[in-house]
């Protein structure tokens, strides 16, 4: 088979190919044909609609940060047990110096304990971070940024089992306008908007994000991307 279509630039994603011969191809066993090409091995798609059928779209390149996810949740957890036992120890220090009721000595400066209280309160706040980024690590789906100058992040499971955090590109050319490229990015889905007394809107508090595939031309063109329709939780050869 010669000449076949590259999924994901120009096309809808849902190709079938039939053949009564031999076939030629990157990979061809079991009657099933994959196609190599920039993805290697990764797939993302869009959420079927009833006007629209399920995109795949290319992943152009893509840089995984040597550090397994685990290794990251193990990191957040002991930064955060130091972080809570040095705080407790701050605070039993600041209760005591008012318990004996000398209070502050100005002349002296602030006690060593404040500082690192607020050093524990900073530390406790960075591995809530590191916590938070190993959850979505290890559900292994697709997080898009909220300006398509940034790039996706993705926990992808490797062929040894171990998880590790992926920089993803997304590309796709809008299906409607062909020589429009996509912008893949989280978008307002829902949101509460305040006014002011003379009815101008002062602020917009956004609820809810939508990952979404936007057309630069025409917003109605936009594809809404599915986090979870890939395949990061299956082994991805290196």
């Amino acid at each position: 088979m010669v000449n076949a279509q590259r999924i994901g630039d120009s096309s809808n994603g849902n190709q079938q190919i039939q053949t009564g011969g031999d076939v030629k191809a990157p990979f061809a066993r079991g009657g099933g044909v994959a196609f190599g090409g920039d993805n290697h091995g990764i797939v993302v798609t869009s959420v079927p609609t009833s006007d629209e059928p399920r995109h795949t779209f290319d992943i152009v390149k893509k840089t995984r940060i040597p550090t397994p996810a685990a290794l990251i949740g193990v990191v957040s957890g002991l930064i955060t047990i130091a972080g809570f036992v040095t705080g407790a120890f701050s605070v039993k220090q600041l209760v005591d110096i008012f318990a004996s009721g000398s209070g502050f000595d100005i002349s002296a400066g602030v006690p060593t304990a404040y500082w690192w209280l607020i050093v524990s309160v900073f530390v406790i706040a960075i591995s809530f971070i590191g916590w938070s980024f190993f959850r979505f690590l290890r559900r292994n789906v697709l997080r898009l940024p909220k300006h398509p100058f940034f790039r996706a992040w993705a926990g992808i499971k490797e062929e040894d089992g171990v998880t590790y955090p992926y920089s993803l590109r997304l590309a796709m050319r809008c299906p409607k306008c062909k020589n429009q490229k996509l912008r893949f990015q989280q978008v307002p889905e829902t949101w509460v908007d305040f006014y002011d007394n003379n009815g101008k809107r002062t602020k917009r508090d956004v609820t809810k994000w939508m990952p979404m595939a936007v057309c630069p031309r025409n917003e109605e063109h936009s594809i809404r991307v599915d986090i979870s329709g890939n395949d990061f939780d299956e082994a991805l050869p290196r």
